[in-house]
């Protein structure tokens, strides 16, 4: 252990300096004294004696140094002598030093923005046990339309079956999701995330309440007291964390269930999509209440049909995800044959971290990729300056090389100089990553999951700091490299500018510029091409009218309304007509339709189309969405029919009559006429047949990425317990929804309203991740442009500086000016051309990442192509014109006489 004796002992050595420095020179006057003391005794007179034993004793500064090398942290004393050196320089450049500070500033300070949401959304494991061993399971299916494999949502036998059978998976948990109606003091009652599910659940994801119980099989049971298990965050909502909460009753659905549980701080339950490739409709983001599942006969017998649920498993220890596929996927396939099923089904496993972020995963990592360019791009520049920097230094390269300083000394000088910069710059940019943070947060819209838990955290810390030394080496390495080529003879003979104004040098400095253009060329083309598709998205034929509407939802989740039968029917219908005739009373309403389903928040009641007159195989019926309406539903919206009638009042006598949109149309009767045909089984309970009267014009109405075919019946035949209305006025929407909330709970204060706004907001909200990725994207677009610009106008300005003797020769010789701003302009001409073409190189290869994340737009669309290539060119030209037309203005005579 003699290292470590050693090291403490530099190490007290090294807080101990002034006083070793004292006692070494005490002991090295002492030896020369000595030394003088014989050389005097020889006859030698006290200069020659004094000379003499300097001579003889060697050179003092060098013992001393060895001394302290041998004695201290001698590459530490070093590291900070460096340190200060490149300070003092630094204050000598103020202005310099400012700009690269500030620079890196800002593009440190975005790059960990972004990545504190990267590290949150997509990479940080949820707070569960061994997280890395949860799986979201799905079914998977052939999609002959898409001639791909398609996850599906779960059937509850199927996931029971593979869980009893499955050797690879410690447990399965069968789960839905849901907003419910809440309240807990009797107030007007509030629309809260729910997750109805097996009772493993807690023990499957290894989380124990810390108030309560968990759990058991009997709560999961139909004729037991109905129980919920609360979230932190709901314990806080409801009960303001009551310790004395365990036995209190919350009123869920107008039912009284009572509270067993409250889980820990930090437990946040994931929305879980049904499906990764469909948008269905969730209507709830954040859990705040758990319920057990009671399974109902239909989910333990049916395997065909009622996919309606969500499934993670756990991995059994050292079982990997690929193995426990191959099972699952074996035993789908056994069962698919031995019940002789019509669909062959499959089995799909995602680890829960990335299941929970994929649909958001794409636009980050782009979002990353575009701020990486962006420091990217500033790092080039700052090595831009220091490279001139580093130049207009040979001189004194030159003379601390001639007197002895190694290679390795000078590059650490140089080197010193680039991390005090970083280091000032990391250290304001975790400083501003804390401001980034909180603005993404608000512009960042709601339903990307985990946002609450996005914030600087040690290894956002840790990533700012590793980043700020990259920078450091990326921006300062090419500058400190260039002193190991200085001559020091040449060096201090040649004149400063003609040292700078060397064909190398000139090379190197349009490289670089030429690196930033193509890395800006590739940033504006994924820019332009995703503003492309935004605009594509907000301007299409959406097939319906949102502006003078207002929207309303309505929760019927109360005891008179929530039962089963001709009962519970007729109760949600006595409702909906009071509704709809108090909302038509209001003061400057035109119309008022009536959905099952809020616009623009995905697929639901999603079902196959049944026609008795032409059968197909099981399983081959094509996918319908089912719409409860009024009659004013149409007029409201403004979707035209096409073919046929509108529903009217005068059928309610006749509920069995239905619309379908003009995609359900093709695909349900191609080549047909729909008008009088006969489809079944969609009005539940009720095995009437559906005649088909009208033919409505295909809207966007689940989502505007969406076209889904449509089936639109009348609510009077089956009425829903979520319900929207949609009024149609002359008002404005913020005076005119106090008045729809007062009409509705005049009719029922205890129906939830969990959703009123105008449907231009709607659509705003529907497109949310869309227009964040758009603001982000064109700031990093603009910032990269402007530094590319600013590179431009630098190498060029700092190259005509350069270049004064040999422009006034050219002026005094005759040139106009004319040729002298052609000259330049040329010069300039080169880098960008170059950065251009490889720019254009680098898009085809990362344009094909982007694909999925545009809307019918092309990855190669000439506009988005040709409008950035052709922007960047007409601003670099502006940005090369200035020092063009100054070296056009150069005085010859002042130059000459100045040389």
């Amino acid at each position: 252990m003699d290292w470590i004796r050693i090291l403490l002992s530099r190490i007290a050595a090294h807080f101990r300096r002034k006083r070793l420095d004292a006692d070494l020179d005490d002991e090295l006057n002492t030896h020369i004294d000595l030394a003088i003391e014989e050389n005097l005794a020889r006859g030698m007179n006290e200069q020659q004696a004094r000379t003499a034993a300097l001579r003889a004793f060697g050179g003092i500064t060098q013992i001393r140094e060895t001394y302290r090398a041998r004695r201290g942290l001698s590459a530490l004393e070093e590291a900070a002598r460096g340190i200060r050196y490149a300070i003092r320089q630094l204050r000598k450049s103020p202005g310099f030093a400012l700009t690269a500070i500030l620079t890196l500033a800002l593009g440190i300070g975005a790059a960990t923005s972004v990545f504190s949401v990267v590290n949150a959304v997509l990479l940080k494991p949820f707070a569960f046990h061994d997280p890395d061993r949860l799986v979201v399971m799905r079914e998977a299916v052939e999609d002959e339309v898409r001639s791909e494999r398609t996850s599906i949502p779960d059937n509850y036998r199927h996931i029971l079956r593979l869980k009893k059978d499955a050797a690879t998976l410690e447990d399965v948990t069968i789960f839905g999701q849901r907003g419910m109606s809440v309240s807990s003091n009797g107030d007007h009652p509030r629309i809260a995330g729910a997750v109805i599910t097996s009772p493993n659940l807690f023990r499957l994801l290894g989380v124990q309440p810390i108030l309560g119980r968990d759990f058991v099989e009997d709560d999961a049971r139909k004729d037991t007291e109905r129980v919920v298990i609360v979230s932190y965050e709901g314990w806080q909502a409801f009960f303001a964390r009551d310790p004395a909460v365990i036995g209190k009753t919350l009123r869920i659905e107008g039912h009284p269930v009572t509270v067993i549980g409250v889980l820990p701080p930090g437990i946040r339950f994931p929305q879980i999509a049904l499906a990764p490739k469909t948008a269905f409709q969730e209507t709830a983001q954040d859990a705040l209440l758990f319920e057990p599942l009671a399974p109902s006969e239909r989910d333990l017998t049916a395997d065909m049909g009622n996919f309606n649920y969500k499934a993670i498993a756990r991995l059994k220890p050292g079982v990997t995800l690929a193995q426990a596929n191959a099972e699952l996927e074996a035993l789908q396939n056994a069962y698919t044959l031995s019940a002789h099923l019509t669909l062959h089904f499959g089995i799909a496993l995602t680890p829960l971290t990335k299941d929970v972020a994929s649909r958001i995963s794409g636009a980050l990592w782009m979002l990353f990729a575009a701020v990486g360019a962006v420091l990217l791009i500033a790092c080039v520049n700052l090595a831009n300056l220091q490279l001139a920097r580093a130049v207009n230094a040979e001189r004194e390269i030159a003379v601390r090389a001639a007197l002895g300083a190694s290679r390795g000394q000078l590059v650490r000088s140089r080197l010193a100089e680039s991390l005090v910069l970083a280091f000032a710059g990391g250290t304001a940019g975790t400083a501003l990553a804390f401001g980034g943070v909180r603005l993404l947060i608000a512009l960042a819209p709601g339903n990307i999951p985990r946002l609450d838990e996005v914030h600087v955290s040690m290894p956002v810390l840790v990533f700012s700091g590793v980043l700020s030394i990259a920078a450091a080496i990326m921006f300062g390495m090419l500058p400190a490299l260039r002193s190991l080529h200085v001559a020091p003879q040449a060096a201090l003979q040649a004149n400063s500018t003609r040292a700078a104004n060397t064909q190398e040098s000139d090379r190197t400095r349009s490289l670089m510029v030429a690196a930033q253009v193509a890395c800006t060329v590739v940033l504006l083309i994924v820019t332009s091409l995703v503003l492309r598709s935004f605009s594509r998205l907000l301007r299409q034929d959406r097939g319906f009218d949102t502006s003078h509407v207002t929207l309303a939802q309505a929760e019927l989740f109360v005891a008179q309304y929530d039962k089963d039968g001709p009962a519970g029917n007729a109760a949600r219908l006595a409702f909906t007509d009071a509704a709809l005739t108090a909302l038509a009373q209001l003061p400057g309403v035109q119309s008022v339709g009536l959905t099952s389903v809020t616009p623009l928040t995905g697929e639901t009641w999603v079902d196959n189309l049944f026609r008795p007159d032409h059968p197909v195989p099981a399983g081959k019926e094509p996918e319908i969405n089912v719409r409860w309406i009024n009659p004013e539903y149409l007029p409201t919206v403004q979707s035209p029919l096409v073919a046929g009638r509108n529903i009217t009042a005068a059928d309610r006598a006749n509920p069995y009559v239905g619309l379908i949109s003009e995609r359900t149309a093709r695909e349900g009767f191609p080549g047909e006429n729909p008008i009088g045909r006969k489809i079944t089984d969609l009005i539940p309970d009720d095995k009437h047949t559906i005649t088909v009267i009208g033919v409505v014009a295909d809207a966007r109405i689940n989502g505007l990425k969406d076209n889904a075919a449509m089936v639109y019946l009348p609510y009077w035949a089956y009425t829903p317990l979520t319900q929207s209305f949609l009024v149609r006025s002359a008002q404005r929407s913020d005076v005119l929804i106090p008045e729809i909330r007062r009409a509705i709970w005049q009719i029922d204060p205890q129906v939830a309203i969990p959703t009123l706004k105008s449907m231009d907001e709607q659509v705003s909200d529907s497109v949310a991740t869309d227009r964040f990725q758009v603001m982000l994207l064109s700031a990093f677009g603009a910032a990269a442009l402007f530094l590319a610009l600013l590179g431009v106008y630098g190498v060029l300005a700092y190259s005509v500086s350069l270049r004064r003797q040999e422009f006034g020769i050219r002026i005094a010789l005759g040139s106009g000016k004319s040729a002298l701003i052609g000259l330049v302009l040329r010069q300039a001409a080169y880098s960008v051309l170059l950065g251009t073409g490889l720019g254009l190189t680098m898009a085809l290869i990362a344009l094909r990442w982007i694909r999925s994340l545009l809307y019918q737009t092309p990855v190669m669309d000439p506009l988005a192509v040709g409008g950035s290539v052709l922007l960047l060119l007409v601003a670099s030209a502006i940005a090369a014109i200035v020092p063009a037309r100054r070296a056009a203005s150069t005085d010859p005579m002042q130059v000459l006489r100045m040389e």
